[in-house]
C-alpha cells in the first residue's frame, strides 16, 4: 500500500471514529479538561519542552500528550500567529472577502505565507465539523469571541481533537503568540518573534526621532468611515500602544468624549459623533487605521475637519487595511507605514 492510500485510509478510519463519538456522545479523547472558568486566556502549563503539559484555557485545564503535529485553526486571527511561530498548521477556517481579507478569506498580511505552506482553507464563515474532521487534526485551536469564534462548537470540536480556546480581544500580539507558543511547543520562536520587532522599534525609533523635535507629536489614532462613523483608538489598544512605544504621544482626548469609552463598556476605542470629531483631533499627525489613502482623501475633504491640525499641516496618513487587527506581520507593516510618514 502506497504512503498516501495509507494516510487516507488512516484519515478514514479517524472521521468515522469521530463521527461514531458525536453519535453516542463521548465525552473523553486525547485530552482531559474540565469546565472550571478559571482563566481569560491559555497559556502553557510549562515552559519546558517535555510532554505531556497541562494548559490552561478559558473552559479550564486541557493536558496535551505530546506536542502537536496536525493544528487546525478556528479563527484566522490566531492563525496569523500560528503561523509566525512556524506552527505545524494544516488548516483554517476563513472570513467572507472584506477589505482586510483575500477572496478566500485570509487576512491580507499573512495570506501569501499560508499559501506558501500548504495551508488548507478548510471553509468560509461558519465553521464546519466535518471539514476539521476530515483534516485529521491532532489540536485546534479556537478564539473566545470575534466574528471567527467557534466558541460555542467547542464540545464538538473537543471530540475530535484536543481543542483550545485563547481570548484574543484583552491582549497584545505579543502576549497573544507568547501563550500560543507555550501550548504549542514554540517558545523559543516567540522569543526570536519578540526579540526581532524590539529590534525593528529601536531602530525605528531613531529614524523617527528628527519628525518627533520637528513638532509631529502628539498623534491621533482612528477609522474614519464617515463623519457620522468614527471611533479613537486609545493608549490602551493595540495600535496606541504601538506607537507609544516608537516615541509617540497620542493627543489627549476631552474628559467628555473620553468618558463615551466606559460607557459602551470599552477603553481602548470611543466612538465619535460628528459634532465631536474636531474636537477630538487635535493632535499635529493622524493615523487612519483600516484605510488606503482614498480613505485619507475622505477625511481631509470633509469640511467640518478642515481646522483641525493634522489636516491643516498636511500630515493625515494611511495605515493601510491591516492596521485593524495586529499580529506579527501586520504589526511590523504599521511600523514601517509609520516610519515612512514620519521620514
Amino acid at each position: 500500500m502506497s504512503p498516501s492510500s495509507t494516510r487516507r485510509r488512516l484519515a478514514g478510519t479517524r472521521i468515522a471514529v469521530a463521527f461514531a463519538a458525536l453519535a453516542i456522545g463521548l465525552t473523553t479523547v486525547a485530552c482531559s479538561s474540565d469546565n472550571t472558568d478559571t482563566a481569560d486566556a491559555a497559556t502553557a502549563g510549562s515552559q519546558s519542552a517535555q510532554w505531556p503539559r497541562t494548559v490552561e484555557t478559558a473552559r479550564g485545564p486541557v493536558t496535551l500528550d505530546a506536542q502537536p503535529q496536525r493544528i487546525v485553526s478556528t479563527s484566522v486571527t490566531l492563525t496569523g500567529s500560528l503561523l509566525a511561530l512556524d506552527a505545524p498548521l494544516i488548516g483554517t477556517g476563513a472570513q467572507p472577502k472584506s477589505t482586510v481579507t483575500t477572496e478566500q478569506g485570509l487576512f491580507t498580511q499573512w495570506a501569501d505565507v499560508a499559501a506558501d505552506r500548504d495551508v488548507e482553507i478548510l471553509y468560509q464563515g461558519q465553521p464546519n465539523a466535518e471539514k476539521i474532521m476530515a483534516a485529521a487534526p491532532d489540536l485546534i485551536v479556537v478564539s473566545t469571541s470575534g466574528a471567527d469564534s467557534a466558541a460555542q462548537q467547542v464540545e464538538t470540536l473537543s471530540k475530535i481533537a484536543p481543542t483550545l480556546l485563547f481570548d484574543y480581544s484583552d491582549k497584545s500580539w505579543q502576549d497573544l503568540t507568547t501563550q500560543l507558543a507555550g501550548a504549542v511547543g514554540k517558545e523559543d520562536r516567540a522569543q526570536e518573534l519578540l526579540a526581532e520587532f524590539d529590534a525593528k522599534i529601536d531602530r525605528a525609533k531613531t529614524t523617527i526621532a528628527p519628525a518627533l523635535q520637528a513638532g509631529a507629536a502628539p498623534v491621533n489614532l482612528l477609522t474614519y468611515n464617515s463623519p457620522e462613523d468614527s471611533k479613537i483608538f486609545t493608549a490602551e489598544s493595540a495600535q496606541g500602544r504601538l506607537v507609544t512605544r516608537l516615541g509617540l504621544t497620542l493627543a489627549d482626548l476631552p474628559a467628555d468624549i473620553a468618558g463615551t469609552g466606559a460607557e459602551s463598556g470599552r477603553s481602548d476605542i470611543v466612538g465619535v459623533n460628528i459634532e465631536n470629531l474636531p474636537r477630538a483631533l487635535t493632535g499635529a499627525t493622524t493615523f487612519v487605521i483600516n484605510a488606503q489613502q482614498p480613505g485619507v482623501d475622505r477625511l481631509k475633504a470633509d469640511p467640518t475637519l478642515a481646522a483641525v491640525p493634522s489636516v491643516q499641516r498636511g500630515a493625515v496618513h494611511p495605515l493601510d487595511f491591516d492596521s485593524f487587527r495586529l499580529d506579527f506581520y501586520s504589526a511590523n507593516n504599521v511600523v514601517d507605514r509609520i516610519v515612512a510618514a514620519l521620514s
